[in-house]
């Protein structure tokens, strides 16, 4: 074990200690646009041994479809917008696919750590489709997927889900409060982006 991997492991340790003190019903709050559930997968999948957590996010935003996709599409500079991602960066692969090498910060207050991920994503720019698979990083596996659906007012909703295993440096009810966590900054973040550029597409 690294020394990098045993701070994360204090680090986790203490947050895991943090959230089952906040509790989980502050985490679990819901608001009009923005629902998020999460579970304790075990096993990840039939015939695997090992657990996961799956988060799973809706999103309503009154925005068009395509500046939607736009923003969720737009890796290189999500770190200027989403708040707990400390950098990210695309490098093409093939058409409609890119690995994107993101470092976030996750935590709460003085107890944070650095999670670096890199995936392989493929985009259905048809379909609004979005599917990513971690190739490398910190976590062990991450798999993530994100489908847009127009709505009749001309708002767009969102639907997004991740599964992962963390690994053994961090425990799963910690991951799992600390990615609800994780999601309502970033999809809060991801709403004031989508809305800035759709209000400047109007003017």
């Amino acid at each position: 074990m690294t020394l990098l991997t045993q701070g994360k492991s204090w680090c986790f340790a203490l947050l895991s200690g943090l959230v089952f003190f906040l509790g989980s019903a502050a985490l679990a709050h819901a608001e009009d646009d923005l629902t998020i559930h999460s579970a304790l997968l075990r096993p990840c999948e039939k015939n695997l041994k090992y657990d996961c957590v799956k988060v799973d996010v809706l999103l309503h935003v009154d925005a068009p479809l395509e500046t939607v996709w736009q923003v969720i599409t737009d890796y290189q500079h999500a770190a200027q917008f989403i708040s707990n991602l400390r950098s990210s960066a695309e490098t093409p692969l093939a058409p409609n696919t890119l690995k994107v090498e993101q470092v976030g910060r996750v935590g709460w207050g003085v107890l944070n750590v650095d999670i670096q991920t890199v995936y392989n994503v493929s985009l259905n720019p048809i379909e609004k489709k979005i599917q990513s698979v971690s190739v490398g990083g910190d976590l062990k596996t991450v798999s993530m997927f994100t489908q847009l659906k127009p709505l009749a007012n001309g708002a767009t909703l969102l639907e997004y889900s991740v599964v992962t295993d963390p690994g053994p440096w961090a425990p799963l009810a910690a991951t799992e409060a600390l990615l609800k966590q994780q999601a309502r900054q970033s999809f809060t973040d991801l709403k004031r982006e989508i809305l800035r550029r759709a209000n400047a597409n109007l003017k």
